[in-house]
């Protein structure tokens, strides 16, 4: 394992470098992968952006320090990863989706009408706050792009 802070290179089981000594932390490629269905149930921090290339929105579970700073003009949320059954008896979800909803809707400056929800099934909410959701990333992505140099004329007027 590399020292982080003098780039010595380690023994894979130390825990502090032998150089320097500043204790050793594993990259995240060297933790061990997690299955979906072991989070069933669990609250997790989801990072949320859009991926570069694709344009797709993508999230990264329970995210690095270094990949929050790396992905800034993302959203970091926590959540609780639904079972496919609780998925599908989600009622006692829709409050809290309604929440997002609201401030979704409050953080892009629209007003939030609950009444327009109250027929709405579970997943169609879920898939409202989605959408809203990709409008939030996109508008953060805009606002933290580099503003283009004004053209320089040379000095001639």
């Amino acid at each position: 394992m590399k020292c982080g802070q003098c780039g010595t290179k380690n023994d894979p089981s130390s825990k502090f470098c032998r150089e320097c000594g500043i204790e050793l932390v594993s990259s995240p490629q060297s933790q061990p992968l997690v299955t979906i269905s072991e989070l069933y149930g669990k609250e997790v921090d989801v990072l949320f952006f859009i991926e570069n290339f694709t344009g797709k929105v993508t999230g990264i579970v329970n995210p690095t320090e270094d990949q929050i700073g790396r992905y800034r003009e993302g959203i970091l949320q926590r959540v609780i990863i639904d079972t496919p059954t609780a998925a599908t008896e989600a009622d006692e979800n829709i409050g809290a989706i309604l929440t997002f909803i609201r401030q979704s809707k409050e953080y892009l400056g629209e007003k939030f009408n609950e009444n327009q929800y109250r027929n709405t099934t579970p997943a169609e909410l879920k898939k409202e706050y989605l959408k809203l959701f990709e409008r939030i990333l996109k508008d953060k992505s805009k606002k933290s792009e580099p503003k283009p140099m004004p053209a320089n004329d040379g000095g001639k007027k």
